[in-house]
């Protein structure tokens, strides 16, 4: 296990604070309060609190959207598959090549039209038209900036032996996610799984992988159990980490159902509940 350090005193975490991202921590417009959140980091260090992003994101973008702090959050990428604490990989669940290929023929076969994400963990790559997505309102304005930096592929066979694959993702219209979500799981069994990503994203990771997993990783490499897991969430795929974490918090923003399992209730995504919650955590200590 690797050791937090304060005044060259090795010591492990008393707890661990996990926020999905999306419509959680980040505001509507995919932004956070920088400065209000690096002044809580330094507070949460001092605490020997770790902070972890739990997030459907691949590990990339989170370090995109954090920068310059990114190396002191922990990160739960691809809905669970991807676990990095202290700037270092420490579990994966990775996709085989044929999961991938009957994934692509799957949504290929019903419509032309989907978009199609394949991520490693350093690496995306698309099948399909970013601009086009946008121009017919099947994806958001601002993740074709966001997907820009992915590589662009006729089908997933240019790339099959290239790289380590955690997850799959497809851009549907929002009205088809349920449906296509229903019908994926029941023709495909336990093998792959499908969740709600948000924005019309359905996110594909092996049947037994989603965020809860990921954070049970986290536990186990700083020695703690769910008592000491705190969580924060808003849609469908953060229903395991809500149900497994000693608390729980849901935004005002949040699906039905998650608010149902949730031990607490906070402010919306805009109105910055998850730092405000973190700040009374702290107050607390």
């Amino acid at each position: 296990m690797l050791n937090l350090t304060n005044g060259g005193i090795k010591m492990r975490p008393r707890k661990i604070i996990a926020s999905d991202m999306d419509m959680t921590f980040l505001k509507s417009d995919g932004s956070y309060n920088q400065e209000r959140f690096t002044k809580l980091l330094d507070r949460l260090d001092e605490a020997q609190i770790r902070f972890a992003v739990a997030s459907g994101r691949s590990y990339w973008m989170v370090e995109d959207i954090f920068q310059n702090i990114s190396a002191r959050i922990d990160c739960i990428a691809e809905n669970g598959a991807y676990v990095r604490a202290q700037g270092q990989e420490i579990a994966k669940q990775l996709l085989t090549v044929q999961q991938i290929r009957d994934f692509e023929e799957f949504f290929l076969s019903r419509s032309k039209n989907y978009f199609i994400l394949i991520s490693s963990a350093k690496q995306m790559y698309y099948i399909g038209d970013l601009q086009e997505q946008a121009n017919q309102g099947l994806m958001p304005a601002d993740w074709v900036k966001l997907f820009s930096p992915g590589i662009k592929v006729a089908s997933f066979d240019q790339v099959a032996n290239q790289d380590e694959f955690i997850k799959v993702t497809a851009m549907v219209p929002e009205a088809e996610v349920d449906s296509l979500i229903a019908e994926y799981n029941q023709s495909h069994g336990d093998d792959l799984r499908a969740v709600q990503g948000g924005h019309g994203a359905i996110d594909f990771v092996h049947g037994d992988c989603h965020k809860a997993w990921g954070l049970e990783q986290l536990l186990q490499h700083y020695h703690l159990n769910k008592e000491d897991l705190i969580v924060f969430g808003d849609n469908l795929n953060d229903l395991e980490m809500m149900q497994a974490a000693g608390t729980s918090y849901a935004v005002a923003n949040a699906k039905e159902p998650i608010k149902a399992v949730a031990t607490k209730m906070v402010p919306s995504n805009d109105d910055e509940g998850v730092l405000a919650a973190i700040e009374g955590i702290l107050a607390e200590i």
